[in-house]
């Protein structure tokens, strides 16, 4: 359900796109306590956008962050998870030039998602919501979803 919308205007190889989608699904699993499976990373070459910052023509990098936003995550909060989204980036693209990851934006717009016919919970919900959820959840593995069979699998790691 989060979204990660990485905006380059330098190339990524397809390395570089996957080590940056696992560190960012990683850190914010971790951070916020979402199951890996509810996270997306998408990446759009913005090199021949035009953007205009400050009234002057700008190339750059950004990274916009659409998720939840609640009381439990604080302005304090997401500005830690920007500094580290930026030193991952720094530490696999690079930080010199046009490599920088200029600009985080962290947009907590998304009022709510329907995922596989299942709503998400309210921010801070997020662990009643799984274990009322989890005999759908372990139903739709046993079916072969191979989205549920990882998120069955990452759950049961969690808990030993």
């Amino acid at each position: 359900m989060p979204l990660y919308d990485v905006e380059h205007v330098v190339p990524l190889t397809p390395a570089q796109q996957e080590s940056l989608a696992k560190a960012f699904t990683d850190l914010h699993s971790s951070r916020f306590q979402t199951p890996k499976f509810f996270l997306n990373v998408r990446y759009t070459d913005a090199s021949k956008q035009v953007v205009f910052r400050g009234g002057k023509r700008a190339v750059y990098n950004r990274l916009i962050l659409r998720t939840r936003v609640g009381e439990q995550r604080s302005k304090d909060l997401y500005d830690e998870h920007c500094k580290d989204l930026i030193r991952i980036w720094a530490e696999i693209v690079g930080k010199e030039g046009e490599l920088e990851l200029r600009t985080v934006w962290v947009l907590g717009a998304l009022t709510t998602a329907v995922e596989c016919g299942i709503a998400r919970p309210r921010v801070g919900e997020e662990e009643q919501w799984l274990k009322s959820n989890e005999e759908e959840f372990r139903r739709l593995a046993a079916e072969g979803d191979e989205d549920f069979i990882e998120l069955i699998q990452e759950l049961d790691s969690a808990r030993q």
